[in-house]
């Protein structure tokens, strides 16, 4: 995986997990063949990479046998999931200035969709694609943005019904009169490629939620998160944003290092001028996960030692000693009755 892969918001799959009104065992479900648990979901900035997401909407669609799934759940999405943008299009003054700024930092959710749009003589067309090898749940991520921006589009434009059609590019689906009916307009299939068709005159009508303060301040901190994604990361920071992308597997600096295109020494090397060694890196992270899952009454000594990647318990109590100088039973009984 580089350090520029395409990664989903773990809001989403939060919010998916709500979407289905999952308890801890369905979320256990939710996140089968992936190395995430639980506990991961709550992780306020995390995310999770493509195959990993891909997985766990296929989980969802056999968890839910309804292959609507992404049209309703995408219907369903707040605009709080996407975050400081979502404050954006919630406040901006109107839709051609949500759109503005939907075309210019849509990315900063991870990237896996593209949306541009051009003016018609007759429409404001809307074109959207998911950057993503075709798979048997494509189609699940495409309902999902569009579904997702008509009810955005509609809040906005205070409509229920914001586009004249909406064009797919794929076949219909057995379940395609269920699109109409959660997206109330139009639907043509088969077409050129996907896309959203809006009378043009609806993007200039004011916003009903408009506040111009609340949408400054939502632009300056989309700016923010876009020049920090710009900027170089330091190779300590990568290295954690990989470790935390893939709870559940103890990397060595080898793989690591593969992960980045590059050689161990040469990591080793771009660390050494950091001031810090490759284990230093690990071991934080791990402590991190460590006194996250100890700290949980649900799990034993040796479920958080799974969880973290060791095959046997003894590793990770002797690892965990090391780091903190108590053992995990230790740790327990501190933490977990407040003393």
């Amino acid at each position: 995986m580089s350090a520029h892969a395409i990664a989903f918001p773990v809001t989403y799959t939060r919010t998916l997990a709500r979407e289905l009104s999952l308890d801890t065992r369905g979320q256990q479900l939710l996140l089968k063949g992936t190395r995430l648990n639980p506990d991961d979901l709550v992780k306020l900035n995390g995310s999770i990479d493509m195959d990993a997401q891909c997985q766990i909407v296929r989980n969802a669609l056999e968890l839910s046998s309804d292959p609507a799934l992404g049209l309703k759940w995408g219907t369903n999405l707040h605009l709080a999931a996407h975050g400081p943008l979502g404050a954006v299009i919630a406040a901006a003054p109107n839709l051609a200035l949500a759109w503005r700024a939907t075309r210019e930092f849509h990315d900063i959710l991870g990237g896996f969709a593209s949306l541009d749009g051009e003016v018609l003589s007759d429409a404001f067309v809307v074109n959207v694609s998911v950057n993503m090898p075709a798979s048997d749940v494509t189609r699940f991520f495409v309902e999902a943005v569009v579904s997702t921006l008509i009810k955005h589009l509609g809040m906005i434009i205070g409509r229920a019904d914001p586009a004249l059609r909406i064009e797919w590019s794929y076949p219909a689906p057995p379940y395609a009169d269920v699109y109409r009916g959660l997206l109330h307009a139009p639907c043509v299939f088969k077409a050129a490629r996907t896309r959203i068709v809006i009378p043009p005159g609806l993007a200039t009508l004011p916003n009903p939620m408009a506040d111009q303060d609340t949408y400054e301040l939502a632009l300056n901190r989309c700016e923010q998160i876009r020049l920090a994604r710009m900027a170089p990361k330091k190779w300590s920071a990568q290295i954690t944003d990989l470790l935390q992308r893939n709870p559940g597997q103890i990397w060595n600096c080898e793989e690591v290092a593969q992960s980045f295109h590059m050689s161990s020494r040469t990591l080793m090397r771009h660390l050494q001028d950091e001031g810090i060694t490759y284990q230093a890196v690990r071991d934080a992270e791990l402590l991190r996960q460590a006194r996250h899952g100890l700290e949980n009454p649900l799990n034993t000594v040796e479920s958080v030692a799974h969880a973290l990647g060791y095959q046997e318990a003894s590793n990770f109590r002797r690892a965990f000693k090391r780091w903190v100088g108590l053992s995990p039973q230790q740790y327990i009984e501190k933490h977990r009755k407040g003393g």
